[in-house]
């Protein structure tokens, strides 16, 4: 479940950098960060 998580978080990185630039960065690592605590 942690793997699958990391990638959907990758693609949204990927995704959002093409879109918005570099604003992207701090929404996304607060998100990942989010995403690890739940699953630790």
């Amino acid at each position: 479940m942690i793997s699958l998580n990391l990638v959907l978080a990758g693609l949204r990185l990927g995704l959002k950098n093409r879109q918005v630039g570099e604003k992207w960065v701090f929404d996304d690592y607060s998100y990942l960060c989010k995403g690890l605590i739940v699953y630790e």
